[in-house]
């Protein structure tokens, strides 16, 4: 199979020619880095078993796996007492939505009439908004609210602001993820760090969730996602595939379950989520929402005899994926690693850090990426 040429995520045609080729680069280069690693943690460098297909073919065998968790924060479910005090706490702050979905709420007269949800990763739109500014404001106007206005995007010295008034609450409007590891670099160093296979100190492969990301350190284990996408990986890793992200790389939304909901007409509640940005196979956007010829709102609608009056509530019955390639199964010859990540008993003599000086603005992303996600 021929190489690939890194699309922007869902598919977004946004991009002209030449920032569509940035993109590919800049995609391709955390693919690198994902690949190489920490250079001073020999139990985290390298990851021969992860690959960017921009530089690798794929080989013939290639299958692709949905790797799909919930979109609702599990961080939230287990430090929260009730049902209402997570989903309280989830629409209080995009803070706390940290599985790559983020959502903001609109109410009329004290019912939800809407939820919008992202999982456009923050990355896209640094690039869209510093070689096109005005359709970014267009996306802005059209997606979030028409009043938009250049100054509330871009500060004086025409930098752009991820947090702007648009998308900075849970109330305000949601363009794109802002909370801090909701990102694409994120996605890709998760897939890259989850390829090693790691050995437990009988010598027995690693096998368990948990005791894989604890030891590779590749996110956090008490979310949904950061757990089951190492997995998922490493299932394949352990298989002796070559793995990587499939083309374009992006979080995407995998679906909404609504057959324990209940409307006032009877009338299928599925028919009012619509996805408004990314191809229908990759959406990045979307809208929960009913229609104005109807004579109730969200708020009416019911989801297990309670009614709507949290975004939280859709999240728990909303999927996110992300899609992870394997390819060459059975044919890989790295050998695995007995060891984790940072344990200074084992890395004593390692390589010193390389100096941040030297690191390419994509090299600090993806070294900021990891370091956000073991905090």
């Amino acid at each position: 199979m021929s190489l690939v040429t890194f699309d922007p995520p869902g598919f977004l045609d946004d991009f002209g020619p030449e920032q569509r080729q940035a993109w590919h680069a800049f995609i391709s280069d955390l693919m690198n880095r994902a690949q190489a690693g920490d250079p001073s943690d020999p139990f985290d460098s390298p990851r021969p078993q992860f690959f960017n297909p921009a530089e690798t073919a794929i080989g013939p065998d290639a299958a692709i796996e949905d790797v799909k968790w919930t979109a609702f924060p599990r961080i939230m479910e287990l430090s929260s007492g009730s049902d209402r005090e997570r989903w309280e706490r989830a629409d209080a702050s995009r803070d706390a939505q940290d599985e790559y979905c983020e959502w903001s709420v609109t109410r009329q007269a004290g019912k939800i009439s809407r939820i919008t949800f992202t999982c456009e990763g923050p990355e896209y739109w640094d690039f869209l908004s510093a070689t096109d500014p005005a359709r970014t404001l267009a996306l802005y106007r059209q997606h979030v609210d028409a009043s938009a206005k250049h100054e509330d995007l871009y500060r004086a010295d025409g930098s752009y602001i991820r947090r702007n008034r648009w998308n900075n609450s849970t109330t305000g409007g949601a363009m794109h993820l802002v909370q801090r590891n909701n990102t694409l670099s994120a996605e890709i160093e998760i897939a890259g760090a989850a390829t090693i296979v790691r050995l437990k100190g009988d010598g027995t492969v690693m096998n368990d969730t948990q005791e894989l990301i604890t030891c590779g350190k590749y996110g956090a284990p008490q979310r949904h996602s950061d757990p089951f996408i190492g997995a998922r990986v490493n299932f394949h890793a352990r298989n002796k595939a070559d793995v990587t992200i499939t083309n374009p790389v992006g979080i995407y939304f995998a679906g909404l379950d609504t057959q324990d909901w209940e409307t006032p007409d009877s009338a299928d509640p599925s028919a009012f989520w619509r996805y408004t940005r990314g191809i229908p196979e990759r959406p990045v956007r979307a809208v929960l929402e009913v229609p104005a010829d109807k004579p109730y709102v969200l708020g009416d609608i019911t989801i297990a005899g309670q009614p709507i009056i949290f975004g939280g509530q859709v999240a728990d019955h909303l999927q996110m994926t992300i899609r992870a390639l394997a390819t060459r199964v059975g044919q890989s010859t790295a050998q695995p690693v007995r060891g984790c990540v940072g344990d200074a008993a084992n890395i004593a003599g390692a390589a010193s850090m390389t100096s941040p000086g030297a690191l390419s603005v994509s090299a600090a992303v993806a070294r900021n990426a990891r370091r956000d996600r073991r905090l």
